[in-house]
């Protein structure tokens, strides 16, 4: 793997929350010490903030919120920026940290939200996924997170503008079993967030392959990828 995908690849784990802790710290000082993977860390992490968008309301369980402030609290200061201006709801938890970390760890609650767990509190109206995904573009930069469920549907949060031509569409796949071969679970017209209802297939285990490729409309004229790979990348256990 290249030194850009493997930066790539671990900017994703860092801010789904897939590292332990042992991990994400030394994530946090090589956030540090390398300013290309900051930015990476950064704008991953700003692109995952449309999962705020497709949230649900839900009621928080109390506490929560104290809990949420707390971890970032637990942060380090960053002496050489000013703290930007506080509401008076939570103006006594203002801390100097730097606007990339505060971004990462954002995405990483919501992640966490999404998954039904943060800070030991249990979400229960939200289904748990079995499986996460970062899919990479052909250029090693990471191009979509799929979070994939027991009953095979697939929550799709694009991070690149894919450009699809009128008369194409994105379709996409993933490999249970090598000699069944790429197996189709849904198309997409534009890059927006989607879930795909998928068909009646095995759990998705860890190291399955998802990918995105570009086909003709209405979709692939064979039932197997024919066009171009968009973006692939692996499946992995959720930490915790």
């Amino acid at each position: 793997m290249s030194r850009d995908n493997e930066r790539f690849a671990h900017a994703g784990d860092y801010v789904l929350g897939l590292l332990d802790d042992d991990a994400r710290a030394e994530a946090e000082r090589d956030m540090e010490r390398d300013p290309e993977f900051a930015e990476t860390v950064r704008r991953l992490a700003e692109r995952m903030s449309s999962l705020d968008h497709t949230a649900k309301p839900a009621e928080v369980p109390a506490g929560m919120w104290d809990e949420i402030l707390g971890k970032i609290a637990t942060l380090p200061q960053d002496h050489g920026t000013s703290p930007p201006a506080q509401s008076a709801a939570n103006q006594n938890s203002a801390t100097h940290t730097p606007p990339w970390r505060k971004l990462a760890l954002a995405a990483s609650l919501a992640a966490a939200f999404g998954l039904g767990y943060a800070g030991g509190f249990v979400m229960k109206t939200v289904p748990e996924p079995v499986v996460l995904v970062v899919l990479q573009t052909p250029d090693n930069t990471t191009g979509a997170v799929f979070e994939a469920f027991a009953d095979n549907s697939v929550k799709i949060i694009p991070l690149a503008d894919f450009e699809v031509p009128q008369d194409k569409i994105m379709q996409v796949w993933t490999l249970y079993d090598a000699s069944v071969g790429p197996v189709s679970l849904g198309t997409l017209s534009s890059a927006e967030v989607t879930t795909l209802k998928g068909q009646k297939l095995p759990v998705p285990a860890a190291d399955q392959l998802y990918e995105i490729t570009l086909e003709p409309r209405p979709g692939s004229p064979t039932g197997k990828p024919t066009g171009p790979i968009l973006v692939k990348g692996f499946a992995k256990r959720p930490a915790g």
